[in-house]
């Protein structure tokens, strides 16, 4: 490669720029995903792209509909009721793992996640508030050192983060005060009070779904690229 010239796109770098629009609410449930016009963007053909919506797909965070081809997913409500209820069983095991084991330095870092987020929050940056909220979450999944909880809780999360723009499209996807109480219990040692609150949290986001509320937002496949 000639000095200078610029760095050659990867799949990767395309799977993860299409799984952040997502997450980051800047493309709505039920947006078309053009493998032309994605090709278009990343300057790859889309034959390329197919098979990074393929893994999409399989996370279940893009649906393929024959003759139509792919968008971004439209959960039920029973469906996102049972992704909250599959992170309760597995959040409480990441959060009693990580009372056990907290450092000072691992509170610390919890803490500046959520003053970046209420920065972010604060200046109308909703797409950075979004990532540094599911963030927040993912650092206590890696907190345990346990890997397959990792990979787990991301997949969780990539499907909760679609149910909230589509059932709380007004809504922060997660409280800033569930997050500080969290926290404040790690770094009080109180394992039953960690779990106790994290729980409560999640409840409190179930109890905050909508089904009145859909977002029905069709920004365009460039605007929530131009967007990051």
């Amino acid at each position: 490669m000639a000095k200078g010239a610029a760095e050659p796109i990867t799949d990767e770098m395309i799977y993860q720029a299409i799984y952040e629009a997502i997450v980051e609410h800047r493309l709505a449930p039920g947006a078309k995903l053009s493998q032309d016009e994605l090709g278009e963007i990343f300057g790859v053909s889309k034959t390329r792209v197919r098979p990074i919506l393929f893994r999409l797909a399989e996370q279940k965070i893009v649906t393929l509909e024959p003759n139509r081809g792919a968008f971004v997913a439209k959960p039920s409500l029973e469906e996102v009721r049972d992704v909250l209820a599959a992170r309760l069983v597995v959040e409480e095991g990441i959060m009693r793992q990580v009372a056990r084991n907290v450092t000072g330095g691992q509170i610390a870092e919890l803490r500046a996640l959520i003053d970046a987020e209420r920065d972010a929050r604060l200046a109308g940056e909703s797409s950075r508030a979004h990532r540094l909220s599911g963030q927040f979450h993912m650092s206590l999944a890696e907190m345990t050192g346990n890997p397959v909880l990792v990979d787990l809780l991301r997949y969780l999360i990539s499907r909760n983060a679609i149910s909230i723009a589509m059932y709380q499209p007004n809504v922060g996807s997660c409280s800033l005060q569930g997050h500080s109480e969290i926290v404040d219990a790690l770094a009080a040692r109180d394992e039953e009070r960690v779990v106790e609150v994290s729980l409560s949290h999640l409840r409190d986001i179930a109890r905050s779904l909508d089904p009145a509320a859909v977002d029905s937002r069709r920004n365009s496949l460039r605007g929530a690229f131009m967007a990051r």
